[in-house]
């Protein structure tokens, strides 16, 4: 399974020979991008929605979001696009399923994370959340998990900690810094290293392929 960061929340998967973009923001680097089959948007806002409609466009994919990222797709005439709800499943092809999981995120109408799985893995994009009882459904469940760093409108390090700590993953990738705030990644080790938490962090670069 292939992963690229775009910075701040927007990753490229590869999973099953499915090619799936999440929360192309707006000063992402389209020309960089190629080979989209589906892109999976959190929220309606700016940061997260950004160049959704140009590069469903481009490369002629599928939009799938919850009802106000919908809405504002069908308003920018993306003909190619699905409503997904929170707890609702959608299988796309190859076997591979996406999962709409209800995030904390008040300043959103209405917020959600991304469960994506094959047979053999499990990858859960957090997209903007604080953290939130419902992370200790995800315990040992989830093999990746992409967690927002910044605090900005979105968890902190010691929030973030708080989540990786309920859930446990194997390998923990920090999202949400970098282009419109900072993180400090050394910090989020440091935060679960005292707390005797023995997880992977894998720290992207923007462009640079990770394979998980």
């Amino acid at each position: 399974m292939k992963i690229i960061w775009y910075g701040h929340a927007c990753f490229w998967i590869e999973i099953n020979g499915v090619k799936i973009l999440i929360d192309p923001y707006e000063y992402v680097n389209d020309d960089a991008i190629d080979g989209i089959d589906y892109i999976l948007v959190t929220h309606e806002h700016i940061d997260h929605y950004g160049k959704t409609p140009l590069l469903a466009r481009l490369r002629d994919a599928t939009v799938i979001g919850p009802k106000p990222v919908y809405l504002m797709a069908i308003s920018d005439g993306i003909t190619k696009v699905m409503e997904i709800e929170g707890e609702q499943e959608i299988e796309l092809e190859n076997k591979v399923k996406v999962k709409a999981i209800f995030m904390e995120h008040p300043s959103s109408q209405y917020p959600v994370g991304y469960i994506i799985s094959n047979e053999q893995k499990t990858l859960f994009h957090t997209g903007d959340t604080y953290y939130s009882p419902i992370f200790k459904n995800f315990r040992g469940k989830i093999d990746v998990l992409f967690v927002p760093i910044s605090g900005r409108s979105t968890a902190n390090v010691r929030e973030a900690a708080n989540i990786v700590e309920v859930v446990r993953p194997k390998i923990v990738i920090p999202m949400h810094y970098g282009v419109y705030s900072e993180g400090n990644v050394e910090e989020l080790i440091k935060e679960l290293r005292e707390r005797r938490i023995w997880v992977l962090v894998k720290v992207p670069e923007v462009g640079k392929p990770l394979e998980v």
